[in-house]
């Protein structure tokens, strides 16, 4: 598990090691250049002579940049300090740091031409970022991205100027980097878009931070990797299929089959022991062609009264439940949406069309339920909140935290870079994955994935936390092999094995 810090966590971390530790600011910062130059250096090669251009604010992010400036000179690089901001607005440390740099013999411009630049470093702004870039500070980004159109090779300091360090959002502008070097821990803003597309290739550096500020600040966020395979339920060598649960898949409606279809094979290649489909009997032959291994009860269309069916005793019987792929919107799937969520007493996962029902009447989950997680996308998660794309993109943890709060959830936000709100306050960011997973039946695929798990034994939380990470390292797998014009849901779950066969259990 790697944690990933916010903009207040980044502050505290840097002044915890300053003040309880004793490691002076200037003696971070000037670690945190060393860092930055040693990859300007990789970048520049062996030719010496490459013009390196390091674009420099009054804060600390520009003091990194003097810092690096200096060093780079020092090696024997060609390099220009090009000072964008106000002396009089120069932070202690960077002021230290320009005063070195001109003593050094650093050349200091207040105005520059960043085309003929075969390499810039972005030092204009850093996490603390607050407030949107106008005026001359936008300018110069501009003139840095068409640098970076141009040819030239950008390189940010700790985060790409005007990314902001807590959404990923961009303040007005942001400078397109093509790598960046961040200290200590990757942050937030850096791994979510649209800021993630602005930051490039992303190297921690360690560079003196304290690791026993993790004893006391709380970092709010973490993301997964593969050593985090190794939190697969075990297997054990006297067992049977009871012994890894039995997942009920309520799913699938008239010419929706395939979802009923993904779920319940997803559950299968997580590893549970037993999937059950409920579903229209119209679907009968499809399911049982596409899914042999699964159980199959069935209810007419038009069912009303969803306690004379099998469901009652499939709900007691069953370790874990999905609900909601493919199950429309009619009056039956309504109901049965409604019976279930009141019903059910075992752990829930409740998707797609169950989702869209609960946000025509959102009593269903104000009702006393089971834990339950959500697996809503941007659109699903707009209709739930009643809140528009836009401000959900740029208020997405208060509303997600607020929701799931209030409804006694865990929400799984899907997106390129999936978070998982469980109530606690950390969220789980999400970084495997690639773009070909944008395709039809994916998320019956992650809630059939989710169920698997669940139904062997993972509570709902990390059930969640690694079934997200597991279904995107099966679209990466996927990716590979089909490519990711190519591949199909299908091949996200044939992918499943390669990726739980590298799993240190």
């Amino acid at each position: 598990m790697e944690y990933i810090a916010g903009s207040s966590e980044s502050r505290a971390i840097d002044r915890f090691t300053i003040e309880h530790t004793g490691i002076p600011s200037l003696v971070l910062m000037e670690r945190a250049s060393l860092a930055v130059s040693e990859h300007v250096m990789q970048a520049a090669g062996k030719d010496h002579d490459v013009p390196i251009c390091c674009v420099c604010g009054s804060g600390n992010n520009g003091g990194d940049g003097m810092a690096c400036a200096r060093i780079l000179l020092a090696r024997g690089y060609h390099v220009t300090l090009y000072f964008a901001g106000r002396r009089e607005k120069l932070s202690h440390d960077a002021g230290v740091q320009m005063s070195i740099a001109e003593k050094i013999g650093v050349p200091v411009v207040t105005e520059h031409d960043l085309t003929g630049d075969a390499i810039i470093v972005d030092a204009l702004f850093g996490t603390g970022l607050s407030r949107n870039i106008e005026g001359h500070y936008a300018e110069v980004i501009q003139q840095i991205n068409i640098a970076h159109e141009g040819g030239s090779t950008v390189i940010a300091v700790d985060i790409a100027s005007g990314v902001n360090t807590d959404t990923g959002q961009i303040m007005g502008c942001a400078v397109q980097a093509d790598e960046t070097v961040t200290f200590g821990y990757r942050k937030a803003g850096m791994l979510l878009y649209p800021g993630c597309r602005f930051s490039g290739r992303i190297t921690a550096a360690e560079i003196g931070f304290d690791p026993n500020a993790l004893k006391t600040i709380k970092m709010p966020y973490y993301t997964y990797n593969d050593e985090d395979l190794s939190r697969l339920p075990p297997r054990r060598a006297d067992s049977n299929k009871g012994t890894y649960g039995r997942v009920l898949v309520i799913a699938g409606s008239r010419n929706m089959a395939g979802a009923a279809c993904f779920s319940a094979a997803a559950a299968y290649a997580a590893g549970c022991g037993l999937a059950i489909v409920f579903t229209p009997e119209c679907n009968r032959n499809i399911l049982q062609i596409s899914v042999p291994e699964a159980v199959l009860k069935t209810y007419e269309e038009d069912t009303a009264d969803f306690g004379r069916t099998d469901l009652p005793q499939l709900l007691k019987s069953s370790t874990a439940v999905i609900i909601g792929p493919g199950l429309g919107m009619s009056d039956a799937a309504r109901s049965l949406v409604r019976y279930t969520v009141s019903h059910c007493r075992k752990p829930m996962v409740i998707d797609a069309d169950a989702l869209n029902i609960i946000a025509d009447e959102p009593d269903i989950l104000q009702s006393d339920h089971a834990e339950a997680v959500i697996t809503p996308h941007k659109k699903e998660l707009s209709r739930l909140t009643r809140y528009n794309i836009q401000y959900l993109n740029e208020n997405l943890n208060d509303i997600c935290e607020e929701f799931s709060r209030q409804n006694g959830v865990i929400c799984i936000a899907k997106d390129a870079r999936t978070m998982i709100y469980a109530g606690a306050g950390s969220v789980y960011i999400n970084t495997s994955g690639c773009n070909g997973m944008s395709v039809g039946g994916s998320g019956d695929v992650l809630t059939g994935i989710i169920g698997g798990l669940t139904a062997q034994g993972l509570s709902l939380q990390a059930a969640s936390e690694l079934g997200v990470f597991l279904h995107g390292r099966a679209g990466e797998e996927a990716a590979r092999e089909k490519t990711s014009y190519a591949m199909t849901a299908s091949d996200i779950i044939q992918s499943i094995p390669s990726v739980l066969s590298k799993a240190r259990i």
